[in-house]
């Protein structure tokens, strides 16, 4: 990478799960829904007080295929006000493939500024203007053993290369029944600069080998409530090669979390990944 890349400033942040109290998700709660979507809003004001280059969604964007479509109206407008490249990789909650809620309304036309990367076998983007290339998967329910990171393509990019990825990050306690496996060494053969990981609500960086950082956003909000998770969202410092910084933001007015204090989590240095492509 060469080291006169101009900085870049990134929002991360994953597991939104809008529409997830909309009236046919099965739990529709009008407060629940109202205070959801403020969060959403205050996702987008933190972005814009932040000045921020681009906003990274790696996964679970919404909840399910039946959200209100005021609801993915509400998003795109509010995408639009952020006024950044804003990348989404789908989840397993907003899969692509059939009935995908991607293909029920153009969001485009309302926010010209939003990317999804739709392809389940990977595909990139490149905006020259901020010197950044971004490449990730997107779920598919017709993929049973679907991995984020499998076979990625070589990095072929000078300027900053991040990665994004909806799934499980296989340390020492994993339990390894989940689905959507991530590993270390997946992530160290990507050759990036940033890895933005989704599925997890616990905000955590993750180790990733040599010089990429990779970290979970957690959610902005838990579905579960009571258990305390979410309430943050990433800001993400690329300034070097050997200067990268995230810092947690609170949507709760609690104060942020520094990078040296940030959650970190090893590896489990005993699991192969490329054992199971064989």
């Amino acid at each position: 990478m060469s080291n006169e890349i101009k900085p870049l400033k990134i929002l991360h942040t994953s597991d939104i799960h809008l529409g997830a109290y909309d009236k046919r998700s099965g739990r529709f709660s009008d407060e629940n829904k109202i205070k959801q979507e403020r969060h959403f809003i205050k996702i987008i004001e933190l972005g814009i007080s932040h000045n921020v280059d681009a906003f990274l969604i790696p996964g679970d964007l919404f909840d399910n295929a039946r959200v209100d479509d005021e609801t993915l109206v509400l998003f795109a407008n509010e995408i639009k006000r952020l006024g950044v490249p804003t990348i989404v990789a789908p989840g397993n909650h907003d899969h692509v493939g059939p009935n995908s809620l991607y293909d029920r309304i153009d969001l485009n036309k309302i926010a010209s500024n939003l990317f999804i990367l739709r392809n389940e076998s990977g595909s990139s983007i490149t905006f020259d203007e901020l010197n950044l290339k971004i490449w990730a998967k997107a779920h598919t329910e017709e993929i049973p053993d679907f991995r984020p990171f499998s076979e990625p393509p070589a990095r072929n990019y000078d300027g900053w290369y991040i990665c994004m990825g909806h799934g499980h990050y296989i340390h020492p306690k994993a339990v390894q029944r989940h689905s959507f496996h991530i590993s270390c060494q997946e992530i160290n053969h990507l050759d990036c600069d940033y890895v933005a990981l989704g599925h997890w609500e616990q905000y955590t960086i993750v180790e990733a080998g040599n010089n990429t950082l990779a970290a979970y956003s957690g959610a902005p909000e838990s579905l579960a409530h009571e258990s305390g998770l979410g309430g943050r969202v990433l800001l993400v410092e690329l300034n070097s090669k050997d200067d990268k910084k995230i810092t947690a933001l609170s949507l709760n007015g609690e104060e942020k979390i520094e990078h040296e204090d940030m959650p970190y989590l090893e590896a489990d240095k005993d699991y192969n990944p490329f054992n199971e492509f064989k």
